[in-house]
């Protein structure tokens, strides 16, 4: 094993599952389009949904307790004439249904949230079942908003009028339709923070860089918090656009959960010379911890900065080519493991 390696950035892109062309298939994905929604995916035979076979359980995020039922209402079924194209012997077709929860959990924080069909959710034009087989599940977070809110209060506090960087780079966005990534050494600054009520926003966790992936982890936050920022004098490291129509997304800016969020995402202090270019994403046995999180940003999930100092790996899983892992002994990397090259 060499001393040092480069693994690849992420990409940010989003990926729809793989179907199968030659028999019925059936793909439940539970999201967010500005607010919770679960899509089915299909190829094969024309099919019909029933909006009142569709439930939920829930379970907190850090809890094993069993998983309790979670009122929901379920809208009528949107087909998305995107995905509407003949293929003989079938058709591929795609539903959106709208999904409202009358109320929130007892406790703000993050969930399990699991969707559970019920026989007849989805049948042929005949009649008969389709089976559905998987039940789709997200991580929800749910800030608490009660009172003066303390998270939007601690937010402004840490960053408003004040230069952030991102752990492993930064990504600006304009209108969720436009981006701009920048090296981890540029700053950016921070006009405003607001907080977004009545929306749903499907999150990262890790690095900005790799934010986007469908297999990365994630998560759906709830009415989340819109940093306000500049575009900094330095050239970004790279540009990229998509087909948003969130015109109500910060431009130019970006969105985070709440304070837990921001504090494995950025930083107010400028880091140490870095390397130019992709040296600076390099990894070398005998760095410390800090010199990892600036390179490479903290590992992806649902933990606070102290759990994830604490741990003596650290894994990363960015996408299916950049998996490794980051092995620390008394605060200094140890060994490393390689990503999966591509065959």
């Amino acid at each position: 094993m060499s001393s040092s390696f480069t693994p690849p950035p992420g990409t940010r892109r989003s990926r729809r599952p793989n179907v199968a062309p030659r028999a019925q298939t059936a793909t439940l994905s539970f999201g967010a389009r500005g607010g919770f929604e679960v899509s089915v995916f299909s190829f094969g035979k024309p099919f019909t949904i029933d909006p009142s076979k569709l439930r939920f359980v829930i379970r907190p995020g850090d809890a094993t307790s069993e998983p309790k039922p979670f009122a929901a209402q379920v809208g009528a079924p949107v087909l998305d004439r995107k995905d509407e194209q003949a293929q003989p012997p079938g058709t591929v077709m795609s539903y959106h249904l709208p999904i409202v929860f009358p109320a929130r959990p007892a406790r703000p924080g993050m969930y399990d949230v699991t969707t559970q069909p019920d026989p007849g959710f989805m049948k042929y034009e005949d009649g008969t079942e389709f089976p559905v087989d998987s039940w789709p599940r997200s991580d929800v977070y749910w800030p608490d908003e009660a009172g003066a809110d303390a998270g939007l209060r601690a937010a402004r506090g840490a960053l408003v009028n004040r230069m952030v960087y991102g752990y492993g780079g930064l990504v600006i966005s304009c209108h969720s339709s436009a981006f701009r990534t920048y090296l981890a050494d540029v700053g950016v600054p921070v006009r405003s923070v607001e907080r977004r009520h009545d929306m749903v926003e499907q999150m990262w966790t890790g690095s900005m860089m790799s934010w986007g992936n469908d297999q990365a982890y994630s998560f759906l936050a709830v009415d989340p918090l819109v940093v306000n920022a500049e575009y900094p004098s330095e050239k970004w490291f790279a540009i990229g656009g998509g087909g948003s129509t969130d015109d109500a997304a910060p431009c130019p800016g970006f969105t985070l959960a709440d304070p837990w969020h921001i504090d494995v995402t950025l930083s107010t202090t400028k880091p140490p010379a870095l390397p130019a270019g992709y040296d600076q994403f390099k990894i070398a046995v005998g760095m410390s911890r800090d010199d990892v999180v600036r390179r490479r940003g903290y590992p992806q999930g649902y933990l606070n900065r102290a759990s994830l100092d604490a741990k003596s790996v650290w894994e990363y899983d960015a996408a299916l080519m950049d998996q490794y892992t980051v092995t620390f002994r008394n605060g200094r990397v140890a060994s490393f493991t390689l990503p999966q090259q591509m065959p």
